[in-house]
């Protein structure tokens, strides 16, 4: 079963808080070494005491998921409210005040679709109304059964799909995290084709595709939430998301307005592209393992 990203640090942050809150220890009681302050010098345990609270135990886990420090609320707040900031800080070596960008992405990400596994029953095939739990009947007409290609697609993939809408919505959405994953590389790629003269090097494009997705994702699970109680809030988060891009493509890359739109506008071009082929890919992989 396919892992949404961030999952291994949920159970790592756990763990962590299973070794008990900090105590005040002589000796490691692993290495049996007497250079123990927090962690032990020698073999890096933790010099825990499990004789805690369930509070302490609760606040322990959260610590270490979070990071409920400094760096997570500055980082939070640029992200959000600063776009483009992370980008430039982290470029110019300012980075210890901040989370890390592929953590970064990774919580937000595993949040992000977390929410999305909660509404998404439903809404990735669209019965249009009619009964879900009805036989579904699929009629080719004669052109279409004599194409071998059309037939092997609606067999293999449509049909599956059709008939077993709810486990091809759970598979999908549990694949889904790893699909923008992946398309992360590629966007950043896109970025070192449109501004190679401006940075050369790959790496720096790949943290602003990190910082980016990151905040794209923050901002829409926002406005999906909202929608809750307020629909039009799931449109202005989208647009939301156009006005921090170009910011941030201002902000690090130095470009004037309207040579920002131009790149952007291409940018956005390519990106929904691949966005649309790979969701297109997804499905039908999905579709031939139900």
């Amino acid at each position: 079963m396919a892992k949404i990203p961030g999952e291994d640090v949920v159970i790592r942050s756990v763990e962590s808080a299973l070794e008990g809150k900090a105590a005040d220890i002589a000796r490691c009681p692993n290495c049996g070494s007497d250079q123990v302050d927090s962690y032990c010098a020698a073999c890096g345990q933790r010099a825990g005491d499990l004789h805690t609270s369930v509070g302490h135990f609760i606040r322990d886990a959260m610590d270490g998921l979070f990071s409920f420090d400094s760096r997570v609320w500055r980082t939070l707040i640029a992200l959000v409210f600063r776009p483009g900031l992370l980008t430039v800080e982290y470029w110019q070596g300012r980075r210890a005040r901040y989370v890390a960008p592929l953590r970064l992405y990774l919580f937000v990400s595993f949040f992000t679709f977390l929410l999305l596994a909660l509404f998404a029953r439903g809404n990735v095939v669209d019965m249009t109304g009619e009964d879900r739990d009805a036989p579904v009947r699929i009629t080719l007409t004669e052109s279409e059964a004599a194409d071998e290609d059309a037939g092997w697609f609606i067999d293999r993939v449509l049909r599956p799909i059709m008939e077993d809408t709810e486990g091809f919505e759970a598979l999908f959405v549990r694949r889904l995290p790893w699909m923008f994953f992946a398309l992360v590389p590629l966007f950043a790629t896109f970025l070192r084709v449109l501004y190679r003269r401006r940075e050369p090097f790959y790496v720096p494009h790949l943290v602003f595709a990190l910082h980016f997705h990151a905040a794209a994702f923050l901002v829409t699970s926002a406005g999906r939430a909202g929608a809750l109680l307020w629909e039009p809030l799931s449109g202005l988060a989208f647009l939301a998301v156009l006005v921090a891009l170009f910011l941030s493509l201002r902000r690090a890359y130095g470009e004037g307005w309207s040579r920002t739109i131009v790149k952007q506008a291409c940018l956005l071009f390519v990106h929904g592209l691949s966005v649309v082929l790979a969701m297109g890919a997804l499905m039908v992989i999905t579709g031939l393992a139900l």
